[in-house]
Parts: structure tokens; C-alpha cells; sequence
């Protein structure tokens, strides 16, 4: 069954199409409107046309355009190094602590209060060069994938990731400072 409402419809589309067709198409140059500028001739012009394909997805002219998983991987590794020195910090911090709280429980001389300001002090500082190093990390990977035309969203994974690690690690290094100070 043949439905009206859509003849009508397709009919006064068809209608309009035909009328701006004829309109433009059959306009006397004299009738031209007088409101637009005239546009200017370019002589002595000559254009250069380029030697390789203009839109190729992976170079744009002499750039490379990297892909977004490229891009992750990359900065992935990088990340990875950066938590892999800081936990390395953070141990020979903690083992240093560690001893050293051994010999203050032995010797019973000295500030518990001291020791845990000197240590509280040294992680802090190692937190805050982290925290800058990921910051500059984090900054580079998402100017690269604005760069090569993606959304810096897509960095946001690594710096949901780098929170959870911090807080994770945290909790971690809590743990083991009470379990050393209970026996």
C-alpha cells in the first residue's frame, strides 16, 4: 500500500530541489546580485602540486602521525620506568628505615618522633619528584596526541592508573612501617 504522507512529503522536496535548480541554473548573467564582490583574477600564479599524497594517514607531509596505541605504548614504557625507579627509592628508603628503627629499639637512645620526621620528610620528597616527574610525562603524551589529532582524554587512563598506584602504594608502605614497629 502506497503511503500518502510520504509521496507528499517526497513531492514538495522534489518541488523545492527543482525550483533552487532552475533558479541558479537558468539566472541571467545581467540579473547577478550586485551585493557580493567581484572576485579577482590570478594570473602569474603558478600552484605547486605535491609529489606525494597530501592525505596520507600516517605522514602528513614530512610529519609522522603516530596512532593513538603507539602513542600509549610508548609513554606506557616511560611510565612504567618512572614507577619502576620510584619503587626502587621507596624500598632502599623503607630497608634504610627500617634499620635504623632496629638500632633506636636496641640502643633506646633518641627521638622516635625524629626518626619518623627524617624518613616522613625523605618520602615526602620522593613523592613530590615522582608527582612532578608524572607531571611532565603526562603533560608530553597528551600535546602528542593533540598533535597527531587525538583527544588528550585518552591520556586520562595513565593518570586514573598513576592515582590508584600512589594510593595503592601507600596503603602498602603503612602496612609494612606498622608491621616492623609491632614486633
Amino acid at each position: 500500500m502506497i503511503d500518502m504522507r510520504r509521496i507528499t512529503i517526497f513531492a514538495f522536496i522534489l518541488l523545492v530541489i527543482i525550483y533552487l535548480g532552475s533558479k541558479y541554473v537558468l539566472i541571467d548573467e545581467k540579473e547577478l546580485p550586485t551585493s557580493h564582490t567581484q572576485q579577482r583574477e590570478i594570473v602569474g600564479k603558478e600552484l605547486e602540486v605535491p609529489g606525494q599524497t597530501v592525505f596520507n594517514p600516517t605522514k602528513i607531509g614530512h610529519v609522522e602521525v603516530n596512532s593513538v596505541e603507539e602513542i600509549k605504548a610508548r609513554y606506557q614504557q616511560k611510565f612504567s620506568d618512572l614507577e619502576a625507579e620510584t619503587n626502587e627509592r621507596i624500598e632502599a628508603l623503607f630497608l634504610e628505615a627500617k634499620n635504623d628503627y632496629q638500632e633506636f629499639s636496641k640502643a633506646g637512645d633518641g627521638s622516635l618522633k625524629e626518626l619518623y620526621k627524617k624518613y616522613a620528610d625523605e618520602g615526602q620528597k620522593i613523592e613530590d619528584e615522582t608527582e612532578a616527574a608524572f607531571k611532565v610525562l603526562y603533560e608530553e603524551m597528551s600535546k602528542e596526541l593533540v598533535s597527531n589529532g587525538y583527544n588528550a582524554a585518552e591520556a586520562e587512563e595513565f593518570k586514573d592508573k598513576y592515582l590508584e598506584q600512589k594510593e595503592l602504594r601507600k596503603s602498602e608502605i603503612l602496612e609494612k612501617a606498622l608491621s616492623i614497629v609491632r614486633n
